[in-house]
């Protein structure tokens, strides 16, 4: 199972793993880097849809900065996702919480103060 251990300014630390960039994370438990960006876009939500999560959880920044297109969100809602977003210090207990009971994906930016 996937836990989010920390988050500070510019990085992550997901299963003792500390990740200096952005992240996807997989119902599977795999983790990429996902490109920098401040808006999380139908494409990225696409990408973590392959594996047909429950719930999307965004983390939307330090500072709750970044964003969800309007296209991404209107994808997740037409499938019936669950969307669950802020701070992405604040969606750490949201994120492990809810693995234990759903698959659940996570799209993660790690800056924006």
């Amino acid at each position: 199972m996937v836990e989010i251990n920390s988050s500070v300014y510019g990085s992550i630390t997901i299963n003792g793993v500390t990740y200096n960039h952005d992240v996807y994370i997989f119902p599977s438990g795999k983790i990429e880097e996902r490109e920098y960006g401040h808006t999380f876009t139908k494409e990225q939500v696409e990408r973590v849809l392959k594996e047909n999560p429950d719930v999307v959880v965004i983390g939307k920044g330090t500072s709750g900065m970044a964003s969800l297109s309007d296209d991404a969100r209107a994808e997740l809602e037409k499938k019936g996702i669950e969307i669950v977003e802020g701070d992405t210090q604040d969606i750490r207990d949201k994120f492990n919480l809810l693995t234990k009971t759903k698959k659940v994906a996570a799209i993660i930016h790690v800056t924006c103060s």
